[in-house]
């Protein structure tokens, strides 16, 4: 059974008015999926956007708090946001990961700001984002109408991208159940895994520099390492010499975008292009190799926070285990599945 959450996004009075698109069947499926999930034991958390001292959306003044349709019941619990994204310093990520919950369904305001970015850099941190219909809504803005603005993210940019878009029959069997299984998701990212051949080295060695300079200099503090003997061609003739290439894996989608390298049951590691980042390359990667390879531990840099949080979100954790990275004075940490 999938752990899952109702997260009602922004729902607060000051813009919670019948000039949103389909305010009326927003309201009533919102409703719906609230009653649904307190009655069936999945969790309801609401955020609130503060726009800042000054503003009128701001804390403390009439009109912050969650309107009245969607409010809250003792016990449930509430975090406040200064920008889109609820993940970021609210506190909330953290709460997620200590009650280990999988699956967040996304409901709220607006369309096009705020639930953009709760979709999106959920997916990120890895979570299954479920987005039912009409359980979120946006005002016409000077490009797109309210309702060409929901119909866009809806139908097209998250759908099959970052999130299930189900109906909300769909999504009311999912929490009467707890244990829905989406319909099977467009898996032409999955078809694009293959294995690496020594044709592929110059880009596998062009991601890999780039990626550790990018990451790794502000660690280690090495420039006669980051742009001295880390160079493309040190490292492409270096793992043909290793062999490294008959244990790794390429996201080729007609473009080389990322790589896993694993041995046995560990993976060794995985980058994706910085250009690249921010598409679900990572995530499809590491279950590719969990479903295939049977992965169960990994060593990574203790300061490389981003790096942890990623595999957390794939249900490793941080084990006690813990060394000097060969030749530095940074430590690494292992991580087992």
């Amino acid at each position: 059974m999938t752990k899952t959450a109702l997260l009602v996004i922004d729902a607060q009075e000051l813009i919670t008015n019948e000039s949103l698109y389909a305010f009326d069947k927003y309201i009533e499926n919102v409703r719906r999926l609230i009653a649904g999930s307190r009655k069936n034991g999945i969790e309801v958390i609401y955020v609130r956007h503060d726009d800042g001292e000054g503003q009128p959306l701001s804390k403390g003044n009439e009109g912050f708090d969650v309107c009245r349709e969607f409010a809250p019941e003792a016990g449930e619990r509430i975090f406040d946001k200064l920008v889109n994204s609820p993940f970021r310093d609210s506190e909330l990520l953290e709460y997620l990961r200590k009650k280990a919950v999988k699956r967040l369904i996304v409901t709220g305001l607006q369309t096009d700001y705020c639930i953009d970015a709760t979709v999106k850099c959920g997916f990120e941190h890895g979570f299954e984002m479920i987005v039912p219909e009409y359980c979120n809504s946006t005002f016409d803005n000077d490009f797109m109408t309210a309702e060409q603005t929901y119909r866009y993210y809806n139908e097209f940019m998250w759908k099959n991208r970052y999130a299930n878009c189900v109906s909300i029959a769909e999504a009311l069997e999912m929490i009467q159940n707890n244990k829905y299984e989406p319909k099977k998701r467009n898996t032409k990212k999955a078809n694009n895994i293959r294995r690496a051949t020594e044709e592929d080295v110059s880009r596998i060695a062009e991601i890999l520099v780039f990626a550790k300079r990018m990451k790794y200099r502000s660690i280690f503090k090495d420039d006669v390492y980051a742009f001295g003997e880390l160079q493309v061609l040190s490292v492409a003739e270096k793992y043909i010499e290793n062999g490294f290439l008959n244990n790794m894996f390429l996201y080729d989608d007609g473009i080389i975008k990322g790589l896993i390298r694993i041995e046995k049951e560990e993976i060794i590691e995985l980058y994706v292009d910085h250009f690249f980042q921010g598409q679900g390359i990572g995530s499809e990667l590491i279950e590719f190799a969990k479903e295939n390879s049977q992965v169960s531990f990994l060593w990574t840099i203790e300061k490389n926070t981003d790096a942890i949080r990623f595999y957390e979100a794939h249900g490793f954790h941080l084990t006690d285990n813990r060394k000097l990275e060969e030749g530095t004075t940074e430590y690494i940490v292992m991580m087992r599945n």
